[in-house]
């Protein structure tokens, strides 16, 4: 693929990403004609083709979620649902899946993968997670003892929140700060 020899060996500088994946302009403006068949940014240096394939059902039709947070004293508890059961099918798997490769340490390093992230895989033996199914999605509640995973777990949730809301324009106006 395009990316793979100056994307996914780089560090996680998200202006210097989307410079590469976007190109720029003399003025330094950044160039978007995006991919949104493909969606390269949805790759990481630790995906599987199902995984990206859920990314990019949950991306395209993020106008259908709907989304709740609750920050609470030691974390969050957040609940994701839909109408749509294609859509419920490949939120909860992305969520189970993030959820294990969280206890597992397997960050996936996705290009578009926030630094929130990051911090919450270098971290994870310090968050609990609870997962409930509801009808219609999860209800999931992560807790911790440490005040900075709790603060990285509500920023990390505000992030899931608005790209559900907004989708790949979050996630762009978010790299480009």
């Amino acid at each position: 693929m395009w990316f793979a020899p100056h994307v996914l060996n780089v560090s996680h500088d998200y202006a210097e990403q989307m410079k590469a994946h976007h190109g720029s302009s003399e003025e330094g403006q950044v160039n978007h004609s995006h991919d949104e068949v493909n969606m390269p940014g949805l790759q990481g240096k630790d995906t599987t083709e199902s995984e990206v394939d859920d990314l990019k059902t949950i991306f395209k039709n993020h106008k259908q979620i709907t989304r709740t947070v609750e920050n609470i004293s030691n974390g969050i508890t957040t609940t994701t649902e839909t109408t749509d059961d294609k859509l419920r099918d490949a939120l909860v798997r992305h969520v189970v899946a993030m959820v294990a490769r969280l206890a597992e340490k397997r960050d996936p390093k996705i290009i578009i993968q926030s630094p929130t992230l990051d911090k919450l895989f270098a971290e994870s033996d310090a968050i609990k997670t609870n997962i409930t199914m509801t009808a219609l999605g999860i209800v999931v509640t992560q807790t911790s003892t440490s005040s900075i995973v709790v603060k990285a777990l509500q920023t990390h949730a505000a992030e899931v929140s608005d790209m559900a809301r907004r989708g790949m324009e979050a996630v762009h106006e978010r790299m480009l700060n």
